[in-house]
């Protein structure tokens, strides 16, 4: 099965419809915070009283484990092991690259849900943006680009010999 450009167009158009939708809840939440920010200008958190090295650590540490989890499952999803075996069944091949991608972003907004109870606990405005841009990363690093999808893609069709970097002879 041979994979044409308008397959990558479409399919990278889809990929960053979806992260545009993701990343609009990035907006949300901090519209929220600045909205509670300048209205309740003594908002100082629902714990106030809590450790807020605690609670900074603990979710920076779901923010971090987040972040290395995008990255092992997209290298993993990716992988010739993981696309090889579905090249032979298109709609699997398509269901798997999107799934990929929500994946992606399901994990790109458990890192933004982390910047928004970190900010309602103890009102850090500083920790939410630094997660909310790490999220916003996340959601940019997980739209694969056409290029990449066809170099992909096609080097498992047509495995070019490494010297000569032409195909092989069947």
């Amino acid at each position: 099965m041979t994979m044409d450009r308008e397959f990558f167009i479409s399919f990278r158009r889809t990929c960053v419809m979806i992260a545009v939708f993701a990343a609009s809840f990035i907006v949300v939440y901090a519209g929220v915070v600045a909205l509670t920010k300048f209205v309740y200008v003594y908002f100082r958190g629902f714990l106030p009283e809590f450790n807020e090295n605690i609670l900074r650590a603990v979710f920076y540490a779901i923010a971090v484990a987040s972040f290395a989890a995008f990255r092992v499952i997209f290298k993993r999803r990716y992988s010739p092991q993981a696309l090889a075996p579905r090249l032979k069944d298109p709609d699997g091949l398509v269901r798997h690259l999107l799934m990929t991608h929500v994946i992606s972003m399901a994990l790109a907004e458990a890192v933004l849900i982390c910047a928004f109870f970190l900010f309602f606990l103890s009102a850090m405005y500083v920790d939410f943006v630094i997660l909310a841009l790490l999220s916003l990363l996340i959601i940019i690093l997980s739209v694969p680009g056409i290029g990449f999808l066809e170099n992909t893609i096609n080097s498992l069709e047509n495995p070019a010999d490494s010297r000569s970097g032409r195909p092989k002879k069947a």
